[in-house]
């Protein structure tokens, strides 16, 4: 199993998936963490955030992580959800802050996934 955990730092969870700079991707077998590394979002930009439509930058974020089983972020909007669960990742928004206790806690099964983390695309920008 392949975790990706939206990160700006390496060390933290980000609160918006959106605007991650890249993902700490963990692989797990057997409960246990056999490897770590750090996968920098590819070129794209932000795309048009007028338009509720077509994103390129949604198809960096999910193209970084399309081999992995699940995606952890402190928050996205549900336009980019719906692209990772398209994608077959299962979405996993937490309040947790430690990449370290986020993957220790999802292992055990004791994440909790906060659905209310999810927002409309573009909440509390004014356009």
């Amino acid at each position: 199993m392949k975790i990706a955990l939206a990160t700006l730092n390496g060390t933290t969870v980000t609160a918006h998936f959106g605007r991650t700079k890249g993902f700490i991707v963990v692989d797990v077998e057997d409960g246990v963490e056999t490897a770590r590394e750090f996968r920098e979002v590819g070129p794209g930009g932000h795309g048009n955030h007028e338009d509720p439509g077509y994103n390129p930058r949604h198809n960096d974020l999910i193209g970084t992580i399309q081999d992995c089983d699940v995606v952890i972020a402190g928050g996205m909007g549900f336009p980019i959800q719906e692209h990772a669960e398209g994608a077959g990742l299962q979405v996993v928004l937490t309040g947790t802050q430690s990449i370290d206790d986020a993957v220790t806690q999802y292992v055990t099964g004791t994440l909790d996934h906060e659905p209310d983390r999810a927002h409309e695309h573009g909440s509390g920008h004014n356009h």
